[in-house]
């Protein structure tokens, strides 16, 4: 009887700690997808997304955010395209990206690295 307790105890201790990092964790991989996302799509124009990122508070990012994302895609959308040469030697324009099927499919994961970011390059 003993032995049962113990491994009802382990396993609700393993249910709970789940339950409690498993949000977390994919929160992290959301974060890293995104962060994965600006290096191959923003920071060609916008640099470091450290500088970039923490030009703005993260009320900011919240609004470019809204609506799915469309004010993000506006925004750049509405400039005239421009190429811009990629580390790789890759002419970019941010208009293709911001046209795809993987801006508004990945536009969440790379909201989640912007807040994220936005919020550490403003701690006090």
């Amino acid at each position: 009887m003993e032995n049962r307790n113990s491994l009802s105890k382990k396993a609700l201790y393993l249910f709970f700690t789940m339950a409690f990092a498993a949000p977390l964790a994919l929160e992290a991989i959301s974060t890293f997808k995104g962060q994965l996302l600006y290096l191959k799509e923003c920071r060609v124009c916008h640099l470091s997304s450290k500088t970039f990122l923490g030009n703005y508070e993260i009320e900011h990012w919240d609004k470019v955010f809204d609506n799915d994302g469309m004010k993000l895609s506006d925004i750049h959308l509405k400039k005239d395209e421009v190429f811009v040469e990629s580390k790789e030697g890759i002419r970019k324009s941010s208009h293709k990206y911001f046209k795809s099927n993987e801006y508004r499919h990945g536009y969440e994961e790379l909201k989640a690295f912007i807040l994220e970011s936005s919020k550490n390059n403003h701690k006090n």
